[in-house]
C-alpha cells in the first residue's frame, strides 16, 4: 500500500509542476502547435525552475530525513518503478478524463481534423489526440524532474563530504586555517535565485498578451546576458563569503598577507568591482533604469505592467563595453574556480596577473574615451594584448587538467562576446592623439 500511496504522491507532484506551465505559458490550441510548444525554451525552462525549486526544497530542509520521502525518491522517482509504472498514470489520467468532460466543446473545436466527414469519428479522435498529448507533457515533466532531483541530490551530497553547507561561512572557529571552498554552497542557491528571477522577468518582458507562445530571439540574447551575470555574481558572492569567513577565522594583518602571497585578494576585489561595472550596465542597457518595474514581473504572477516594454539591442556602441567586461568575467571566474579546487599553477599566476593589470586600466581608458569612441591606438592594441594572453592562457590550463567541457564552454562564450564586440567594431574610432 505504502508502494502505491508513494508513486501517487510523485504524480501529482509532476502533475503539478506541468499543468501549471502549461496554464501559466497558455499552451492551448491545436494538437501540432501544442507539440511544438510543449518543447519550446520557455516551456522547458519553466519546467526545469519548478523542478529546482522543489529539489532544492528537498535537500535545504532535509526531508532525505523521514524514511518514507527518500525511500519515495530513491525506488520511485530516481529508480522508476518499471512494474507499476500505470500507476503513475492515474492521476494525469484521472485529471485529463475530468476536462475532457467539462471542456469537450472547447476541445473538439482545437482538436478535431476535418479531413474525416464523420463528425463523431472528429470528436472522438480529437479527445484521442488530447489525451496522447497529456501523455507526452507528463513524460516530458517526469524526465525532467526525474534528472534535476537526482543531479540536486548528488551535488547536495559531494558539497556535504567536503563539509560545505547553506551558512558554513558564519562558522567561524579561530583556527587561523584558511578555506578556501566556504561559502560556495550559499553563493550557489544567490545566483541560482537571480538567474530564475531574471529569465522569469525576461519571458513575461518578451511575450505579447495574447502572443505568450511566441518565441522572440530577443529572448536568447537576454538568456546570454543572464548567464553571464549568473557566472560574474556567483564568484562575486563567493569572494565576498568565502572572504569573510578567511578574515575572521584569523586577523587581519594575517588575512591580507596570506591572500596577497597566494594572489587571491586582488583577484577577490577585481570580480566585486566588474560585477558592479557589469550590473550598472544592466541597469542602464536592460532594465531602462527600472528595476522596481523587472523585478515585480519577476516575482508576482504578472504578465506584463503598463507603459514597461523595450527590447535589448546589441548592435549598438554600449555593446562594446558589455563584451569586454563579460570576457574579464569569464577569466576571473576561471581564476577563482582554481583556487576553489586548490590547483596551482604558473599560468595561473599569468592569468591573474593579467586581469590585474589590465581591468582597472580597461575602465579608465573606456571612461576617458567615452565608450572607446576617440581612443589612442596604443590604448587599444593594449586591451587586445591581454584578451590575447588571457585566452591562451585560459586555453593552456584547461587543456592541462584535461578540463575538456570547461574549455568547450570558454571557447563558445568567448566567441560570442568577440562576435558581439566586432559586429560594433565601427563604433572605435581609433586616433594616434587626442
Amino acid at each position: 500500500m505504502n508502494e502505491i500511496i508513494s508513486i501517487i504522491l510523485v504524480s501529482i507532484i509532476i502533475l503539478f509542476i506541468e499543468i501549471y506551465s502549461e496554464t501559466h505559458l497558455k499552451n492551448y490550441g491545436r494538437f501540432i502547435e501544442r507539440i511544438v510548444y510543449l518543447f519550446s525554451i520557455k516551456t522547458l525552462f519553466n519546467l526545469f525552475k519548478f523542478s529546482v525549486l522543489i529539489s532544492s526544497a528537498y535537500v535545504l530542509l532535509d526531508l532525505q530525513k523521514s524514511n518514507f520521502l527518500s525511500e519515495t525518491v530513491k525506488n520511485k522517482i530516481i529508480n522508476i518503478d518499471i512494474q507499476n509504472f500505470e500507476i503513475y498514470l492515474i492521476p494525469s489520467a484521472i485529471f485529463s478524463l475530468g476536462y475532457i468532460i467539462m471542456n469537450s466543446k472547447e476541445l473538439n473545436r482545437q482538436l478535431e481534423d476535418y479531413s474525416i466527414d464523420n463528425e463523431t469519428l472528429n470528436k472522438f479522435f480529437a479527445k484521442i489526440k488530447y489525451l496522447f498529448f497529456r501523455t507526452i507533457s507528463y513524460l516530458l515533466t517526469f524526465i525532467i524532474f526525474k534528472y534535476t532531483l537526482e543531479y540536486t541530490i548528488e551535488l547536495n551530497i559531494t558539497l556535504n563530504q567536503r563539509n560545505l553547507f547553506v551558512f558554513d561561512w558564519l562558522n567561524v572557529n579561530s583556527s587561523n586555517v584558511d578555506n578556501y571552498n566556504k561559502g560556495v554552497y550559499f553563493s550557489l542557491i544567490l545566483t541560482i535565485i537571480i538567474f530564475f528571477l531574471f529569465n522569469n522577468s525576461f519571458i513575461k518582458k518578451n511575450s505579447g498578451e495574447w502572443e505568450y507562445r511566441e518565441i522572440k530571439f530577443d529572448f536568447v540574447k537576454y538568456f546570454f546576458i543572464t548567464v553571464i551575470l549568473s557566472l560574474g555574481l556567483f564568484f562575486g558572492f563567493f569572494s565576498i563569503f568565502n572572504g569573510f569567513y578567511n578574515l575572521f577565522n584569523s586577523n587581519l594583518s594575517i588575512w591580507i598577507s596570506k591572500e596577497n602571497v597566494l594572489g587571491i585578494l586582488p583577484i577577490r576585489i577585481s570580480s566585486l568591482l566588474i560585477i558592479i561595472y557589469l550590473l550598472s550596465y544592466i541597469y542602464k542597457e536592460i532594465l531602462n533604469k527600472d528595476i522596481i518595474s523587472f523585478l515585480l514581473i519577476g516575482i508576482l504572477p504578472l504578465r506584463s505592467i503598463k507603459n514597461y516594454n523595450g527590447n535589448i539591442n546589441f548592435e549598438k556602441h554600449e555593446t562594446l563595453f558589455f563584451s569586454q567586461i563579460s570576457f574579464y568575467i569569464i577569466n576571473i571566474a576561471l581564476a577563482e574556480f582554481f583556487i576553489i579546487i586548490g590547483y596551482k599553477n604558473i599560468y595561473i599566476s599569468i592569468l591573474n596577473f593579467a586581469i590585474l593589470f589590465i581591468l582597472d586600466d580597461f575602465k579608465i581608458i573606456n571612461d576617458y574615451s567615452q565608450g572607446l569612441k576617440k581612443v589612442l591606438t596604443s590604448h587599444f592594441i593594449r586591451v587586445w594584448i591581454f584578451n590575447l594572453i588571457m585566452l591562451l592562457v585560459a586555453i593552456i590550463l584547461l587543456a592541462e587538467k584535461e578540463y575538456y567541457f570547461i574549455l568547450a564552454t570558454y571557447l563558445i562564450f568567448t566567441f560570442l562576446l568577440f562576435r558581439y564586440y566586432f559586429m560594433n567594431f565601427r563604433f572605435i574610432n581609433l586616433q594616434e592623439k587626442i
